[in-house]
């Protein structure tokens, strides 16, 4: 029978049936009024339950949020989407929801006999936040009674863990024989570590700082206390108060703790380990997380006189403000109205799944001991730096998953706007897993999840532990060293795991491989195009086209800007993969010594003992062939018992071999990474460096080409200066001579009025020449600059009216894209064409270069020097010659038709020791010259 797909309306993704997982969904979200009244009574009593309980936290949450203040973003949230319903309803012609009759059918009056009611949390942030309890007993699946849910998904809540009630906290009760326990805290909370350790040892927490103010106390410590000692707790960390709360990890640390105040353990039976790993993030949940961080810092931090006035500004304000929605009496537009619900709508989901992640840093953030929030690959590395946001949007991995801009018509017209809506940008989270095994039969761990908690994560690492834990083999987990193994080998595996197939998870070795493999190829285009550019240079300069030349070529080749940028971004991926090997490093450090400790106790363990061996042999070497008659057993079944263990010990100790095994494959694939990313950044520089080689030639070339201007400039003005010396005495004397004066020829004026005209006005004429040539004040007249401005305003917004309103703008701007098109087309399609010019060139030198080879080889076998033919030499043969040569037909070293030596110049052109053919198709020629 074909199961039923779920209509397209229904949130639920399960078929629609009375077995359906998302019962609570399919309720709520999915059915009518009318119909779940009927699909409520057709449930089991569990789902009822599930959907009670539902109800009541939801109706429990919006009351919370109804009632806060200014102290949470959802409450903010809540009553914005209160206004937008308010005006929907009014738009819609709805009743207000003052006057909505209570719905037909409310599950919660229907309790059935027997639920529980729900009870208010006590502590509103670890009352909603849970962590993971997972029992393994004898090697096999063990469900802890008391807690809900089944293997391995049985959860307690932070409360619970944090009691003192035994009868309520699972950790302080206590576990039967074989029994091995996982908790697993959702958060690196270091208050929360310090509780849940003094409840496993029933003993009280220890106070802020009494950690180093009892380290030189003659009181005898606690086993808490033991196990968080300085040297292994708050000595591990790696801030100040007065650094950036990004800043806050714990170092890298894995070590045998003993807790016994009174003696020292030889085999210390606890142990703690902080490694960092990596993960990964959305970049909206980044940016909120890093603006609930800075929210909080500011409320920290906040002055007294500031919260003075907060507390005034909130005590002022009404207990109802903005708990009801206000009445809409004018006129609202439906559209506009129902845009406005579903924005604010969708906005509210966000806050309130975040809401819990924003309440825990409020609380803990800057509490003592502090909480370490979440770190960016580039904050774990460059921790001092107060913001990291615009490097983290320099990521590879950001760069990767999402959209590029570009120029396009229209979204509805473009397949590339269409499919780059669907992307969601993601970057790369150095995370902290803090693991602790205590009395090699609890386990306990704590590592943050990505941000909110409403969104399914099938790349979690819990989730996939919980995976691992559900599919074990019977014996896989047989000790507490077994269970952290495969903790800390999940950790380590994120992004390198080739099994899992998610969508969500960024390919991060896909992605550096794509991103180095761009930045290669692009190289090898820049270093062709120089190539072309060198030629048409040299061959430019060798033609000697000076006045018909321009400057692009020349331009092309001093310009370093692109081939910087392809530098930047490859320097940028090298920082990149440096971090995450540091990271990995890190890691196998952390693991060798893990590994040290596993080795040290399990491998008396694994190997058999001789009779009358020493308690103190402590080798790790297994012994695998080994009779059985050498050791002698009480029993059977001891003797089955200690083969059960020796075989458990030789798995977990093989585990831990291939544990260090896979990290050194994953560092490996990092420095294969790194290496090419270095083969590409030392290809670039190699570019560089010829670039600014062949900068200098045309600096060289230029300044040949200026001199040889200076002079042909100096000899002509050498020419004027001739001719000026020769005809100024004689101008000179003409145009005295020549003068109307009296004193001279009898004429009417005297040749003191005639220079009284004469010198005032050729000093005007002069000075205002200079003016207009040396001066720019004319050129920047506000008069002018003003009436430019005017004539320019008028002119554009008259073009701008027309060509809006005729539609020009909108045909200009699709013309304008299909040409940007063409021309990335046409620059494509040329620049191959002109590479492919200039490998035909190459060619056809070689080929000749081979033929000159051929020619020689000839012309060497050619030689037969003989007695006969050095008594036949004629008199021309010399005592230094004894015998004669006798070149080849064609030789490019003898003389043809009487043309004298050499090649002719017409086939070959020989300069600069280049060899360039001159005779070329047209076309080939214009190709090259870029025409």
């Amino acid at each position: 029978m074909s199961r039923r797909q779920p209509p397209s309306t229904c949130l639920s993704q399960r078929p629609h049936d009375h077995r359906v997982s998302d019962v609570t969904i399919h309720f709520n979200a999915c059915l009518r009024v009318s119909k779940q009244k009927k699909f409520f009574d057709s449930l089991p009593p569990e789902s009822q339950q599930r959907i009670l309980r539902h109800g009541e936290k939801i109706a429990d949450l919006r009351t919370r949020l109804e009632t806060a203040q200014c102290d949470s973003a959802a409450a903010a949230r809540l009553r914005a989407f209160k206004v937008a319903m308010s005006r929907w309803r009014v738009a819609t012609g709805c009743p207000h929801t003052s006057d909505t009759p209570r719905p037909p059918f409310d599950p919660v009056s229907r309790r059935p006999s027997g639920v529980p009611t729900y009870v208010g949390p006590e502590d509103l942030v670890n009352e909603y936040i849970k962590a993971t309890v997972v029992c393994f007993k004898h090697g096999r699946p063990y469900d802890v009674p008391g807690l809900p849910g089944s293997f391995p998904n049985q959860k307690a809540t932070m409360s619970d863990l944090l009691s003192e009630d035994e009868k309520r906290n699972p950790l302080m009760q206590g576990s039967d024989d074989g029994a091995i326990r996982y908790f697993h805290l959702p958060a690196n909370n270091m208050a929360w570590v310090e509780e849940i350790v003094a409840r496993y040892y029933h003993e009280k927490p220890p106070e802020p700082d009494g950690l180093f103010s009892r380290s030189n106390s003659p009181r005898e410590r606690t086993r808490t206390e033991m196990l968080l000692r300085p040297e292994y707790w708050q000595g591990q960390q790696n801030f100040d108060p007065q650094s950036e709360v990004h800043a806050r990890h714990m170092r890298p640390f894995c070590d045998g703790i003993s807790t016994d105040p009174v003696s020292a353990e030889l085999a210390p039976k606890n142990l703690a380990l902080f490694m960092p790993y990596l993960h990964w993030e959305t970049d909206r949940g980044r940016a909120k997380s890093a603006e609930i961080v800075k929210e909080v810092s500011k409320q920290n931090l906040m002055s007294i006189s500031e919260l003075v006035h907060q507390a005034q500004h909130q005590t002022s304000r009404p207990q109802t403000e903005d708990t009801a929605a206000p009445v809409w009496t004018e006129k609202v537009d439906r559209r506009r109205a129902l845009g406005d619900l579903l924005r604010t709508a969708a906005i509210l989901l966000e806050a309130m799944d975040l809401h819990n992640e924003e309440q825990l840093m409020v609380k803990y953030l800057y509490a003592q001991p502090p909480l370490h929030p979440r770190r960016t690959l580039d904050q774990s590395y460059y921790g001092a730096l107060k913001s990291t946001g615009t490097r983290d949007r320099d990521q590879v991995v950001y760069r990767g998953t999402t959209f590029e801009a570009h120029a396009c018509a229209g979204m509805d017209t473009c397949p590339q706007c269409k499919e780059d809506v669907r992307k969601v940008p993601r970057i790369i989270m150095v995370d902290q897993l803090w693991l602790w095994i205590l009395d090699e039969r609890t386990v306990i761990t704590c590592f943050p999840r990505r941000w909110g908690k409403n969104k399914p994560d099938p790349s979690a690492i819990h989730k996939s532990l919980r995976m691992r834990f559900k599919y074990a083999r019977q014996g896989e987990i047989s000790s507490a060293y077994d269970l952290a193994l495969m903790i800390v080998d999940e950790v380590s595996r994120v992004f390198f795991d080739r099994t899992k197939t998610n969508s969500r998870q960024p390919n991060l070795v896909e992605l550096f491989t794509g991103a180095i493999r761009d930045l290669t190829y692009k190289q090898t285009a820049a270093f062709d195009q120089f190539l072309i550019y060198t030629h048409l240079a040299s061959r430019d300069y060798k033609r000697e086209r000076y006045a018909t030349s321009d400057n692009s070529t020349q331009n092309t080749l001093l310009n370093i800007n692109p081939e910087g940028n392809l530098l930047k971004e490859v320097k940028d991926i090298m920082d990149e993969i440096y971090i995450m090997m540091r990271i990995k490093e890190q890691q196998q450090s952390v693991m060798e010594n893990f590994v040290k400790h596993v080795r040290r106790t399990m491998a008396p363990l694994a190997r058999p003992r001789r009779a009358g061996a020493s308690q103190a042999a402590t080798s790790w070497d297994i012994v695998l062939s080994a009779s059985a008659e050498d050791y002698p057993y009480r029993d059977e079944a001891s003797r089955v018992r200690e083969e059960e263990t020796r075989e458990q010990a030789r798995r977990t100790l093989a585990r831990a071999d291939h544990l260090l095994l896979d990290l050194a494959e994953r560092i490996s694939e990092l420095q294969a990474l790194l290496q090419n990313a270095q083969n590409t950044s030392a290809a670039l520089k190699d570019l560089l460096t010829l670039k600014q080689q062949q900068a200098g030639v045309i600096e060289a070339r230029e300044a040949v080409k200026q001199a040889q201007l200076t002079l042909k400039q100096g000899q002509s003005i050498m020419i004027f200066t001739i001719v000026t010396i020769i005809f100024l005495p004689l101008s000179f004397c003409v145009g005295f001579f020549g003068m109307n004066a009296v004193e001279i020829n009898g004429g009417l004026l005297p040749l003191s009025t005639e220079f009284k005209y004469m010198f005032p006005i050729s000093a005007g004429i002069i000075l205002v020449s200079f003016l207009l040539a040396f001066s720019q004040a004319v050129h920047r007249n506000s008069v002018v600059t003003l009436g430019r401005s005017t004539l320019s305003f008028a002119y554009n917004t008259a073009l701008t009216w027309v060509l809006v309103k005729t539609g020009l703008y909108v045909a200009g701007r699709g013309m304008l894209v299909q040409a940007h098109r063409l021309r990335d087309r046409e620059a494509t399609i040329t620049g191959s064409m002109k590479a492919e010019v200039l490998r035909n060139e190459k060619n056809l030198e070689k080929m000749r270069a081979a033929g000159h080879v051929r020619g020689l080889t000839r012309s060497k076998t050619a030689y037969q020097p003989n007695e006969h033919d050095a008594a036949s030499t004629s008199g021309r043969t010399t005592p230094f010659s004894p015998y004669s040569v006798s070149t080849p037909v064609g030789s490019p070293f003898v003389p043809q038709h009487g043309k004298g030596l050499g090649v002719s110049m017409s086939e070959v052109d020989v300069e600069l020791g280049e060899r360039v053919s001159v005779r070329r198709p047209s076309s080939q020629r214009h190709l090259v010259q870029g025409g």
